[in-house]
């Protein structure tokens, strides 16, 4: 059902994100220090290298600005110009980068922190960046080795997040963190990475080492399985007109003899649950 756009390699893709403003969508390459830009319309691929590896980012009201997520910092960059202006340092403890990150149905920005040694340690956390006061805080959940899947339900009073290494979504009532559970637990090869919401309210989770994207319905239950052409497909997303077209990241990284679509972004038409706009950093820009 998938199809590799293969113009789109990198080593690890990440976070990607549909702008219906623009109708451009922007993903990560981690390691490749690059943000990346899909015009749809066209198929034209754009790239912007940056200082430091990109972990998540956000839309904002402004189209030619984003909220970046770098490994050291958090801070606005200008897609013009290339100029970054840094909000703040990453918080946590030594030895750690930004991970993955969305915003809350509030518009503040929710990420997270992981350990870059190896092996991985747990001392990964999550983070909320504060719209109003350019505060951070970190969350009361519990340390994580591989912070993923951080999303939110379409009412906002659900968050969804995962430990990657443990094998498990989790959940909890959103923005009181009470009634910490387990969402779902992977049952196969795979590992739960990047997660987002549909229309509907159900969960998409693309499997690192898995070769999928599986639909949770709202109780944890799997829905439907799409499978991939890629070993480690990263992060679904919902885009396009009417936000029914799947595109998921995927990553390359760690492969002895990866094929010519891993790392690509890869695209299923007409999916029968639409998306959700993606919520924007409701911050004040620089």
């Amino acid at each position: 059902m998938f199809k590799a756009l293969t113009d789109t390699t990198s080593l690890l893709g990440e976070c990607p994100v549909w702008c219906e403003r623009t109708e451009r969508l922007f993903w990560t390459d981690i390691p490749g220090c690059e943000l990346c830009a899909l015009y749809t319309e066209n198929g034209e691929v754009q790239r912007w290298s940056l200082p430091e590896p990109l972990g998540s980012f956000a839309l904002t009201a402004d189209e030619d600005i984003l909220l970046m997520g770098l490994a050291s910092c958090l801070g606005y960059y200008n897609l013009s110009s290339g100029r970054f202006s840094k909000v703040t340092a990453t918080p946590g403890v030594a030895g750690t980068r930004i991970n993955d990150g969305r915003c809350d149905r509030m518009g503040n920005f929710v990420f997270s922190t992981m350990d870059t040694g190896e092996p991985v340690q747990t001392i990964g956390r999550f983070h909320r960046l504060n719209a109003a006061t350019l505060e951070t805080e970190t969350l009361d959940l519990p340390e994580v080795a591989i912070p993923n899947s951080i999303c939110f339900s379409p009412d906002g009073f659900t968050m969804y997040y995962a430990d990657s290494l443990q094998g498990c979504i989790f959940c909890c009532d959103y923005p009181s963190l009470e009634n910490q559970r387990v969402f779902t637990t992977v049952n196969g090869q795979g590992a739960p990475d990047g997660s987002c919401i549909d229309a509907h309210g159900f969960l998409w989770s693309a499997e690192w080492g898995g070769s999928r994207v599986v639909r949770y319905a709202t109780d944890g239950k799997v829905d439907s399985v799409i499978g991939s052409p890629c070993i480690q497909t990263t992060c679904p997303v919902l885009a396009g007109p009417g936000y029914e077209t799947l595109y998921c990241t995927s990553a390359r990284i760690g492969l002895d003899k990866p094929a010519d679509f891993d790392g690509t972004l890869i695209k299923a038409e007409a999916i029968v649950a639409g998306g959700l706009p993606e919520e924007r950093f409701t911050g004040l820009l620089n």
